[in-house]
């Protein structure tokens, strides 16, 4: 009996069985006690009756913060934002533009919703930690040693190009490079410089053109690395400058890439975008003086997308073309019907992530339109998922050597149940770990489910093993997963 089990395994190894499909050999995934996010197929070796599909996030349906002093301005108000939860005070600090060509605004909060303007700017009146220096972004860089350069900013500098600083507290700001821009072309969007603790390398992100002029404008973005920011602050590399152009030349006139920030988050690089939708052939446009604050409008709008990658580089572009933005624009008469521009990160707080965005009632070209601040959020890691509905799906990940001995799901399952069996390599189960050795979850909504099995052992029986995972799911959507230690 022992000689014709081991030629059971043996023939296993070379083609086994998940359901009903062959499984091939597969290079072993990186999983390690690393949370996997289900963005991609990075570690999934197999899908059947699953789609990935975009979280839904909760929006407030009034802003957060508005413009209410002499120094700001209500048509430029707030569109290029930072926000960040500073873990040492355990306050929120936002970085807002007071309005075209005045400066850049400060508060803080206790809760991320009720703000105070203090008179911290450098001349005590105001709240402008910047004056006459727009479309900026703030990092807080963990990365760094020294207390005086934690905060970087990337700003609109001379010339149209982006220029560099840093700060100890977020309120008094150093020019690195004396001021001078670092890069060429051009800054007058989002500009964004931060740590990327991936790659170990100063990302810099910053529009640029491919048009002629600025009645054929065709934004596009681009991406820059320098591996010591204060040794050479002027040491960029640029690694890509790209558009939307997927649909050929005429695309511009459908959409164009308006601005981009990276958000790093759990191995994955997430790219927050501004896409401008139908901007107008011709100009100036009919409404330029002539806000219409009620109606909602399709056409030279703002939209809010998420793009993920592996590299920092390169796109997935899928949410983009397929029209689903991360936080939709608000309806009829909303403050935010028609413009969302997303703040240059998302704040992951109290089991949430927490998007704020600058909003506008009105479109791009008009020049009356009234600006705020709007925040939306949703369950941690729920900005990507994969979900079955009434047909039963699975999703068989590729092997990886398991370096844990517990495995905790993020998962959604209220309307129907969930599953997980634990594999061989080959995609056999293994014994006391099947599918019938787990009782389903049902009706449950858990964001750290730790997985057990019948005979209540956990992984540690397996550790050091190479094994895949079976995920069953039906009326049900799974987001993470994460192997862990005891």
């Amino acid at each position: 009996m022992l000689l014709l089990s081991q030629l059971l395994r043996a023939l296993a190894a070379q083609v086994a069985l998940i359901g009903t499909t062959p499984v091939i050999a597969e290079e072993a995934a990186a999983v390690g006690l690393q949370k996997q996010l289900l963005v991609d197929d990075l570690v999934i070796s197999k899908t059947t009756g699953i789609r990935r599909v975009l979280g839904k996030v909760e929006k407030r349906a009034a802003p957060v913060l508005s413009p209410d002093r002499p120094w700001e301005d209500l048509a430029a108000f707030g569109g290029y934002s930072t926000v960040v939860r500073n873990e040492r005070s355990g306050k929120f600090q936002i970085w807002y533009s007071a309005g075209e060509e005045r400066g850049i605004g400060y508060a803080v909060s206790e809760d991320g919703i009720h703000w105070v303007k203090p008179n911290a700017a450098p001349d005590g009146k105001t709240n402008l930690v910047f004056h006459g220096q727009g479309h900026m972004s703030v990092s807080l860089d963990d990365h760094e040693q020294d207390p005086a350069h934690r905060y970087k900013a990337a700003y609109y500098g001379p010339e149209v190009k982006a220029a560099l600083a840093y700060s100890a507290d977020g309120i008094q700001w150093t020019s690195y490079n004396q001021g001078q821009p670092v890069t060429g072309r051009a800054a007058d969007t989002h500009n964004q410089v931060i740590w990327d603790p991936f790659f170990k390398v100063y990302r810099l992100f910053t529009r640029t053109d491919f048009g002629d002029d600025d009645a054929s404008e065709w934004r596009g973005t681009r991406s820059m690395t320098n591996p010591d920011l204060r040794a050479n602050p002027s040491a960029w590399t640029t690694i890509r400058s790209w558009k939307f152009d997927r649909e050929g030349e005429s695309e511009r006139w459908r959409r164009q890439i308006y601005a981009l920030t990276l958000w790093p988050y759990e191995a994955v690089h997430f790219a927050l975008m501004s896409a401008y939708e139908f901007p107008p052939q011709k100009l100036p446009t009919p409404y330029e003086n002539k806000p219409d604050y009620r109606s909602r409008h399709e056409r030279d709008v703002m939209n809010f997308y998420i793009a993920t990658s592996r590299d920092g580089d390169n796109w997935d572009l899928s949410w983009v073309y397929s029209g689903m933005p991360m936080v939709p624009r608000g309806g009829t008469g909303s403050f935010d019907k028609d413009m969302i521009l997303p703040a240059s990160q998302i704040v992951t707080w109290n089991d949430r992530h927490w998007i704020y965005y600058g909003s506008s009632n009105e479109r791009h070209w008009c020049s009356q339109r009234r600006n705020a601040i709007g925040l939306a959020t949703l369950p941690i890691d729920r900005l990507v998922g994969l979900e079955a509905n009434v047909v039963p799906g699975e999703m068989v990940t590729r092997p990886f050597k398991l370096e844990g001995e517990i495995l905790e799901v993020n998962v959604d399952c209220r309307s129907g149940q969930f599953g997980v069996e634990v594999l061989d390599q080959w995609g056999v189960p293994l014994p006391g770990f099947g599918r019938h050795a787990q009782q389903p979850y049902r009706h449950l909504d858990e964001l750290r489910l730790r997985a057990r099995w019948k005979i209540e052992q956990d992984l540690r029986t397996l550790k050091g093993q190479t094994i895949r995972l079976r995920f069953h799911l039906s009326r049900a959507t799974l987001y993470s997963f994460q192997v862990r230690e005891l």
